[in-house]
């Protein structure tokens, strides 16, 4: 189980995600625009693993606190009617943050936390096309955000390959 129990909270823009990188909380609310609908609730800062001291390490406050430094955090957990989405939210993302959905999803279902089926997603600006085929085979669903383009410009060149 979460270290501490996820504080499920409804999906609307607050500015502040506990836990979430200051760079990350505008790519976030843009994800909120586009999906808060779709949403039951979202829990941010979901901590899993972690060391547990043994009882003589201290009182439990203590433990917890510990394990809590130690543990994996998922950046945002979000509920919906058939699935929980586990979301690592990474500007450009790389192959980094397709495995930190990946080891997330893994830690919830070792756990039990819910009976939903667990989807590992990376909720990002942008993905290269090698980021989105790698997704594709390991099963992590890819949410693209793209920063709105200033007037005059449509938007980030494309890849050359």
């Amino acid at each position: 189980m979460p270290v501490y129990p996820p504080h499920i909270v409804h999906p609307v823009k607050t500015g502040r995600y506990r836990h979430m990188a200051k760079n990350d909380a505008p790519l976030w609310e843009r994800f909120l625009d586009q999906y808060a609908l779709q949403l039951r609730g979202v829990a941010y800062d979901v901590a899993l693993g972690g060391v547990v001291l043994s009882p003589e390490m201290g009182d439990e406050s203590y433990r917890l606190g510990w394990q809590y430094q130690t543990a994996m955090k998922i950046d945002a957990l979000a509920l919906l009617d058939d699935a929980a989405w586990v979301i690592e939210v990474r500007p450009m993302a790389r192959a980094s943050a397709l495995g930190n959905a990946l080891a997330y999803r893994a830690m919830l279902a070792r756990d039990g936390f819910t009976h939903l089926p667990l989807v590992p997603t990376v909720v990002t600006d942008h993905a290269s096309a090698d980021v989105r085929y790698c997704a594709q085979e390991l099963g992590v669903q890819i949410i693209e955000v793209p920063d709105p383009a200033p007037a005059g410009q449509d938007g980030p060149a494309e890849e050359v390959p």
